[in-house]
């Protein structure tokens, strides 16, 4: 805390220290503010709920774990339809958004910056969760590869086919059904033989199979500036 209060001491100086006790978000003190949250011994989680999105498990989707290393915002995961809970009790620091916004400094940027990307790649990894339950496989796999050619930097992304496939996790003839519709309709090519196989996707045809998923998830990307 000692470089912080070096470096923005107009931001440390309005962080208050908050106790974080075990159970669902809000707790008693209904803590639904606009604030920003840095979490120092608590440790909280994000789920879905298990009748979002046509699950049929009965158990919610685990999304992310927030620590010590993480920013974030209550009012945006809890807007999401998420459900937040403090899994472990401890502290963390509080201060509001708007008084972080009104610093101008650096720190007070990266904190802004950092709370929004945790929030974008939450909801990313909700709407694709969604996705593998309520999509065919051939649309889901269409919007993954579509979704990984939007945040690569390589143009045209090729993606080892072992490591993809090993990825999603999925049982094999529902990987090899998916993968047989993308090939047939002309929207992968596959470069190379055996285990160093790329998969190189044509994104105009991938487009015309895939699900909305991949644009839903993009909508929040910081990248383009957004917040809030």
């Amino acid at each position: 805390m000692q470089h912080l209060q070096q470096a923005a001491p107009e931001l440390v100086s309005a962080c208050e220290r908050v106790d974080l006790k075990p159970g669902p978000w809000p707790g008693p003190d209904g803590m639904t503010d606009d604030c920003l949250y840095f979490p120092e011994t608590a440790l909280l989680a994000l789920s879905l709920p298990s009748s979002a999105g046509g699950f049929s498990t009965a158990q919610s989707a685990r999304l992310a774990l927030l620590g010590r290393h993480s920013v974030w915002s209550p009012r945006q995961a809890l807007s999401s339809d998420f459900l937040a809970e403090v899994l472990v009790p401890g502290h963390a620091m509080r201060v509001s958004d708007s008084v972080v916004r009104a610093v101008k400094t650096p720190l007070a940027t990266w904190w802004l910056q950092v709370a929004t990307s945790n929030q974008h790649l939450i909801s990313q990894m909700a709407r694709m969760t969604l996705c593998a339950h309520k999509h065919s496989a051939p649309q889901s796999l269409a919007s993954w590869l579509l979704m990984a050619q939007h945040n690569s930097g390589a143009s045209p992304l090729q993606i080892p086919m072992v490591t993809l496939r090993d990825w999603l996790g999925w049982a094999p003839d529902t990987w090899q059904s998916a993968w047989g519709a993308l090939e047939s309709q002309g929207v992968v090519d596959l470069m190379g033989q055996g285990p160093s196989a790329k998969i190189q996707i044509k994104a105009l045809e991938a487009s015309g199979l895939a699900c909305a998923c991949h644009q839903v998830a993009k909508l929040h990307d910081p990248g383009q500036g957004s917040w809030g």
